[in-house]
């Protein structure tokens, strides 16, 4: 499953984009700078002022035709997959990750997966993964 998010750039229904999670604290970014431009790995290209939101893209998650309207049924099939928590998530490291962008633009190259080690919550776990591995042995 691919995880996707949904940036929506106008009022009407066919108004959006849909970009990697990956990409997703650059999405984060721009909106926040309406001023700023960018280019995903897609080939899509936003400025900041143009974005309406940011969402998961759950027809695209899940595999559904675009133009589907869910359902309870298919809200059901996302919270019992857990893939609701799963975007909550990613949403919320995308976010921390753009504020870090502020002072390092070089972020914007990374992967979310790659930047979110550098939030300060996720260095100080792994610092203490590395220092309890080294006086641990698993032999």
């Amino acid at each position: 499953m691919e995880l996707k998010i949904k940036v929506t750039t106008g009022f009407r229904d066919d108004q959006y984009v849909i970009i990697d999670a990956q990409e997703a604290h650059k999405a984060y970014y721009l909106f926040t700078h309406p001023d700023e431009r960018a280019v995903f790995a897609n080939g899509v290209a936003l400025i900041g002022k143009n974005i309406q939101s940011i969402d998961p893209a759950w027809n695209e998650i899940m595999g559904w035709n675009p133009t589907y309207k869910l359902t309870s049924d298919e809200w059901n099939e996302i919270r019992r997959k857990g893939v609701d928590v799963k975007m909550k998530n990613v949403l919320r490291i995308a976010k921390d990750v753009s504020y870090l962008m502020e002072g390092d633009m070089s972020i914007s190259g990374k992967t979310l997966s790659e930047a979110k080690l550098l939030l300060p919550e996720t260095k100080q776990i792994s610092e203490g993964v590395k220092a309890l591995s080294e006086k641990v042995s698993l032999k």
